[in-house]
């Protein structure tokens, strides 16, 4: 028997030749017609066969032996083909063959004097693919309706009741589905023919305004009566990338944040936060762990604070929403008087695994336009004129005025020399910070899962002062059938290191001394001090470069675990329970070195401290949430519930003197503590339980209204007034809904809502109304150690409660071409919580008890005006603004402690009828061009040289007439920009740098540089004209109006260009979008009044970078 040929396997000779044919393609053609006559020919060849369970080799061996065609064919495919039977007599070629693969998966065709044979599997799969999957919402829910097509064809389809979708398409090398519906976000995915894919999708950005989070339950905005709003994860980065805070008080004018003059930037300081003004007394925020005029934030649900707001990374947030009247607040009772911000982070989303990271990287550099000190000419000049280097008034001694004389000389000499040092520069830096955030989640509709990795890097400008931060999150979500199952969890770490020196010791250095000796080593002292004035120049360089830490290491675990049971469609049972802990601890250690020691014996030189906090709590509640609508026009929402918290903490710490030198920092190495000193230990806890109901009707979406009722309990307040009611009520009318707006035709929303309620506010110590006690072991008794009392209790300390009404409407019409939103708000805060001084005999110095009323009235506004807008393009104009006042009733004299008659630093007071704005000082008619001295205005309005604390009036408010943000947004397809200035006009601030740097310059701090102002517009002859006394005037200047400025500003608050790519070269990559975004936040600032700002931490100018990739 013949040697069976070998086959030749034609799929892969095809692809070899792949780019051959492709050359070869005419000649083919050619060759095709020519051998037309001959593929006919050998069809019809006659046979005769017959075989009985034989390989099919066989057959084709006997065909090409009668007929010398031959066969092309992959042996390995053929494996599968079971033996044939064939019995043929004289039939053509074509018969026979078509007999021989009948019922197989093998077809055959002629190719000239060839017959290729291949499966019809391969040339079915060549033609059409199965896609098929599921569409769903963020939830979980199936989405039904919603549309499929293949992008850039009209073949599609469209999901079934249960989300479902599965139809035929051409095969292609990418294969990318397009998913849309009404109101959600349209989504490319590219799909793998075969293989169910789960696609998720969002609702639009304009849907997400629509739904009020209130962090217990959620409502539609057409049905809810209280003043919130909702920003989503893209608005808020649209305006920054730093932290929720920096874009809250770009979007809404209620929020808040007051500038720090003292510490500016500093990373390393919480920011202060008001939303509509303040409900507690200003001047007690010291003597409180707390800040009663901060707002309440909320979590995924559960209670936070401020620190963990601002660590969070800003790519793990989903959305934020501000609650800002009664109606929207009172659902949180006694600890919403001051507002809440509810923050919900990203769920993972069902489908395949997916992987997303965002990157932020961006420069920060100082901002010093508002210092304005002398150069080293300007300060000796003003130096001599002010008469540093003339003899003493009444001391005509000869060794005096040469030593004086010869210390301009030799000042005068550097100066001339170059020497003009400029010492702001020597602490700043320009840094380079980034964070990072990797989210991985996948699941189907039983599980979803996903892992959260981030660093954070916020360095400050100045030298040594650092902060970065890693942060791990893993997010659960189980649901069957009615049961759902939520668990986030999260741990964060964060480190923070001090900078050693204040920048104002760098700021009032003098420009003609030089920071190094001419060997390169760095002085303790710039000069020392010569004659009866002055003092030792101390260089601040010294002390930065020796050894002084100041360190804090964080670490914070949370878990935050829900459960959901959905009995029916409008009935629903939720449990969440969340925990944290935290740990906090901060080690500071000053070298021997340090110049604090020049005056301090051997062994007590250089000091350690350490100081460790921890803390624990827990919070939860159980709700029953209903919801239904009854004959089409009756809304019923109903949410019950009750809540629980408790908190412990624990801080504890000691400090250590007398170190050898800086390499031995540890406390061992110390001689031990100081005397009379010991260990500190502090314990306290703190728990609140409360009982709690909303009520919302709406009546065919055109009349609402919104019914709270909750009671609080919590050991914070006096045993006889531990548990106190609060409630609200909220009335809307959606006048857009009525029949003669529709015929209109051009008013597309129209609501007009009011409310009133009385929250509480019980951000305050724990042991506020309690008798406390220290333990003294100096003083033992039979007992054993003794106590002292630290503070007297009052156990009919009452909750402080907040009045709160509220008017708004909103509006929007032209096809929402024009929104408008606008609020009037009305708080009453009685009574207030304060402290009163005790007599020394009393054993403590103070006593908290209620007392008195503040009110806050104000109102907020926003426009969006689109002035254009057609399919891929958009422009708008947007602007905000806000005005607040506010004011004492019935305090009487109880708080004259407080008030500080006379001085050059507070200029607040605490009277009856003030507000905690106004500015207090003697009027002032300025200078008297004759004798050069200050003229006041007396109560009576008689004029006097005589300076009387007693004639103090209000010569201005610290807050402005009104404030806010003007600012625009763009859109061209997936390009965006947007641009947000900050306005203020009409507030008047303490101009320090003219009291402090200008006029009141006293012999002792004259070797300190001042202000370039101290030079001009001096008093120096009878009938001069000027604005400040004479230049060698040392005598002390009272605080007067004179020193009180109107500021009005415009700064340069956010600007961002961003684009959003989705390029097909990216898919191939995979990677399914990519987007960036470049910003420039407070990168300018002008202000009618130059006043210094960022005392000891400038603040800062930043220019950043975001990206973010979906893999």
């Amino acid at each position: 028997m013949k040697k069976i040929r070998k086959s030749f396997d034609f799929s892969s000779f095809l692809c070899s030749l792949k780019m051959r044919l492709l050359l070869r393609r005419w000649g083919l053609m050619a060759l095709m017609l020519l051998g037309l006559p001959f593929v006919v020919s050998a069809q019809n060849q006659k046979v005769t066969i017959n075989v009985k369970d034989v390989d099919v080799q066989v057959v084709f061996k006997q065909i090409k032996e009668q007929t010398s065609l031959n066969f092309v064919y992959n042996a390995d495919q053929l494996k599968v083909m079971k033996a044939v039977t064939l019995d043929v007599k004289d039939v053509t070629v074509d018969a026979a063959l078509a007999k021989l693969f009948e019922g197989t998966a093998f077809e055959y065709k002629f190719e000239m004097q060839s017959i290729v044979i291949k499966k019809k599997v391969e040339q079915a799969e060549n033609k059409k693919v199965t896609l098929s999957g599921q569409v769903t919402d963020k939830s979980g829910a199936p989405l039904p309706g919603v549309a499929v097509l293949l992008r850039g064809t009209t073949v599609g389809t469209a999901t079934d009741m249960n989300g479902n979708f599965k139809f035929l398409v051409p095969r292609e090398e990418n294969t990318i589905l397009v998913f849309s519906f009404i109101g959600m976000k349209p989504v490319e995915k590219d799909v793998t023919p075969g293989k169910k894919v789960i696609v998720t999708m969002e609702e639009e950005v304009e849907g997400l305004e629509e739904v009020i989070i209130t962090g217990i339950y959620s409502r539609d905005k057409n049905s809810y009566t209280g003043s919130a709003s909702t920003y989503s994860a893209k608005e808020l980065k649209m305006v920054g990338a730093q932290n929720i805070i920096q874009s809250l008080k770009t979007l809404d004018p209620a929020m808040m944040v007051l500038e720090n003059k003292q510490w500016g930037s500093d990373p390393n300081r919480m920011p202060k936060i008001e939303i509509r003004g303040k409900t507690s007394v200003v001047g007690l925020q010291t003597e409180f762990e707390n800040d009663p005029n901060q707002p309440l934030f909320i979590l995924d649900g559960v209670e936070t604070t401020l620190e963990t707001i601002i660590n969070l990374n800003m790519d793990r947030v989903a959305s934020v929403t501000i609650l800002k009247d009664a109606a929207s607040t009172a659902i949180y009772g006694s600890k919403a008087a001051n507002g809440v911000i509810v923050v919900e982070t990203k769920s993972p989303e069902s489908g395949q695994l997916r992987l997303s990271y965002s990157g932020n990287y961006g420069i920060s550099f100082a901002d010093l336009s508002d210092y304005n000190l002398m150069n080293a000419s300007e300060k000796l000049e003003y130096e001599l004129l002010a008469g540093r280097y003339s003899p003493m008034e009444g001391y005509d001694g000869f060794v005096d005025k040469l030593q004086k004389m010869q210390d301009y000389y030799s000042r005068l000499k550097e100066v001339l020399r170059g020497v003009d040092t400029y010492w702001l520069s020597e602490p700043l830096r320009t840094v380079f910070n980034h964070s990072h955030n990797l989210y991985i989640d996948g699941g189907d509709q039983a599980m979803r899962y996903g892992l959260g990795i981030s660093y954070n890097n916020r360095d400050g400008v100045m030298k040594k002062s650092n902060r970065d931060g890693m942060g791990v999150n893993i997010d659960l979500i189980y649901r069957k059938k009615g049961l759902l199952f939520s668990n986030k969890a999260s741990m964060d770490l964060s480190n923070s290191d001090r900078e050693p020196v204040a920048f104002s010791e760098f700021s009032r250095a003098n420009p003609y001394y030089r920071k190094r000796q001419e060997n390169g080593t760095i002085p303790m002292y710039l000069e020392r001090k010569t004659g009866l004035y002055g003092e030792d120049m101390l260089n601040p360089l010294y002390v930065w470069n020796i050894e002084n830490t100041n360190t804090t290491k964080d670490l914070a675990l949370r878990d935050n675990f829900t459960m959901e049971w959905t009995t029916f469609d409008a009935l629903r049972l939720r449990a969440r329970l969340g925990i944290s802990k935290s740990i906090s601890k901060t080690e500071a250690f000053k070298s021997p070195n340090h110049t604090d020691f020049l005056e301090t014996e051997k062994l007590k030189k250089g000091s350690f401290s350490s100081n460790q906090h921890e803390s624990f709590s827990y919070n939860g509640d159980l709700n029953i949430i209903f919801g239904k609508i009854f004959k089409n026009v009756h809304q019923v929402n109903f949410v019950g519930g009750w809540s629980f918290s408790e908190s412990r903490s624990e801080a504890s710490g000691y400090s250590v003197v007398g170190f050898n030198d800086d390499f031995h920092k540890n406390p061992a190495y110390s001689t031990g503590f100081r005397e009379n000193q010991k260990p500190t230990y502090s314990k306290d806890r703190r728990r609140s339980t409360s009982f709690f109901m909303n009520l919302n009707y709406s009546y065919d979406n055109r009349y609402l209204m919104d019914f709270n009722l909750r009671a609080d309990g919590t050991s914070v307040f006096g045993s006889n007034k531990l548990f106190s009611t609060t409630w609200a009520v909220g009335l809307a009318w959606n006048v857009h809904n009525e029949e003669f707006i529709k015929k209109l035709g051009w008013i597309n929303n129209l609501k007009i809502r009011g409310s009133i309620g009385n929250p509480g506010n019980e951000n305050f110590d724990a042991y506020i109304s309690q008798k406390t006690y220290v333990y003294n072991v100096e003083l033992q008794n039979m007992f054993g150690a003794s106590a002292l009392i630290q503070k007297y209790g009052n156990k009919n300390l009452e909750w402080q409660r907040t009045v709160d009404k509220n008017i708004g409407v909103d509006l929007s019409v032209l096809n929402n071409r024009i929104r408008v939103t606008f609020d009037y708000y009305f708080k009453d805060t009685d009574p207030l919580l304060v402290s009163i001084g005790m007599p020394p005999s009393a054993a403590a110095t103070s006593l908290y008890t209620n007392m008195g009323r503040q009110i806050s009235r104000g109102w907020t506004g926003t426009l969006n005006y689109v002035f254009l807008r057609k399919k891929d393009l958009s422009c708008s104009v947007n602007m905000n603004a806000r005005a607040n006042h506010s004011e004492y009733r019935d305090i009487g004299d109880k708080l004259d402690y407080l008030n500080k008659v006379g001085s050059s630093t507070a200029l607040n007071r605490y009277y009856e009828g003030g507000s905690p704005d106004d500015l207090w000082a003697v009027p002032s008619l300025g200078i008297d061009p004759a004798t050069g001295r200050e003229v006041f205005l007396k109560k009576d309005g008689t004029q006097t040289f005589l300076y009387s604390a007693s004639d103090e009036v209000i010569v201005g408010s610290s807050v402005p007439d009104v404030e806010g943000i003007v600012g625009m947004s763009f859109y061209y397809k997936k390009l965006s920009a947007s641009f947000s200035f900050r306005y203020s006009l009409g507030k008047e601030t303490m101009a320090s740098a003219l009291y402090d740097k200008v006029e009141n310059i006293t012999q002792d701090n004259i070797g300190r540089n001042q202000d370039k102002r101290a030079l001009y517009d001096r008093w120096k002859k009878p009938g001069d004209k000027a604005k400040f006394k004479a230049i060698d005037d040392y005598s002390s200047t009272p605080m007067s109006s004179r020193f009180v400025v109107t500021e009005n500003t415009f700064s340069g608050e956010s600007i961002s260009i961003g684009y959003d790519m989705d390029a097909a070269w990216l898919r191939v990559a995979g990677i399914q979008g990519m987007n960036f975004r470049v910003y420039m936040n407070d990168i300018f600032r002008i202000s009618s009044f130059k006043e210094e700002r960022g005392l000891d931490y400038p603040f800062a100018r930043s220019v950043s970078f975001s990206l973010g990739v979906r893999f």
